[in-house]
C-alpha cells in the first residue's frame, strides 16, 4: 500500500525546499485582460466606423475632444523621449476615429456599449500601477495593456488588432488612462 501524506524523491515540491512552497504562486500576476468588453466594442465600432471616418480628420481639430493638454499630458506620463514621440505618432495616426469614437460613446443609445467601455477603463486603471513598476516609459505601459488584451488569443481580439490599439489610444488621448494634471495635483 502507498503513504499518500509525504512526497519524496527530487521533483517532490516539497523536496530541499528551504523557505515558502507557496511563494511564487502569489507572484504570478495575471497577464491577460479579460477580452470580453473590449470584443463588444470593438464589432460596435467595426459596425458603426465602416466608411464613416473622413480621412482629412486630425488632432488639428480636436474641439470636442475635452482634455488637458496633450504636452502636459505627455511629459507627466513620461512621453517626451525620442522613442516614446515615435509611439505618439502612433496615437497621432489612430486619431482620425477620435471623434467618431468618442460621438458613439456619447449617444444615449449605446448606454451598454458605454458600459462595457467604462469597465475596460476601469481594469486598465487598475492594471497601470503594477505595469508601471516593470516600466520606464508609458509607452511601454501602453504597449504591454495591448499585448494583455492580444495575448487572449480571442479570435475577434486578433482580427481587430488595429482596434485594440486604436481603443486604448483613444482612452489615453481623452484622459481615461493614465495620469492627469487633476490627479497629480
Amino acid at each position: 500500500m502507498i503513504e499518500r501524506n509525504h512526497t519524496l524523491g527530487p521533483n517532490s515540491p516539497i523536496y530541499n525546499n528551504s523557505g515558502d512552497v507557496n511563494l511564487n504562486l502569489f507572484s504570478y500576476k495575471n497577464e491577460v485582460i479579460n477580452p470580453y468588453n473590449l470584443k463588444k466594442i470593438i464589432e460596435f465600432l467595426e459596425r458603426e466606423l465602416d466608411g464613416e471616418i473622413e480621412l482629412s480628420q486630425s488632432l488639428d481639430n480636436d474641439d470636442d475632444l475635452k482634455r488637458i493638454d496633450i504636452i502636459e499630458k505627455n511629459l507627466l506620463n513620461k512621453l517626451e523621449d525620442e522613442q516614446s514621440n515615435v509611439y505618439f505618432r502612433n496615437i497621432i495616426e489612430s486619431s482620425i476615429y477620435f471623434k467618431s469614437i468618442k460621438d458613439i460613446l456619447s449617444n444615449p443609445r449605446n448606454r451598454s456599449l458605454k458600459k462595457s467601455y467604462n469597465n475596460i477603463k476601469k481594469t486598465i486603471n487598475n492594471k497601470i500601477p503594477d505595469i508601471k513598476r516593470e516600466k520606464i516609459f508609458f509607452y511601454e505601459v501602453l504597449n504591454e495593456i495591448i499585448d494583455r488584451f492580444i495575448n487572449t488569443n480571442d479570435a475577434a481580439i486578433l482580427d481587430n488588432e488595429e482596434m485594440v490599439s486604436i481603443i486604448i489610444h483613444f482612452m489615453y488621448y481623452i484622459c481615461h488612462i493614465g495620469e492627469n494634471i487633476a490627479e497629480a495635483g
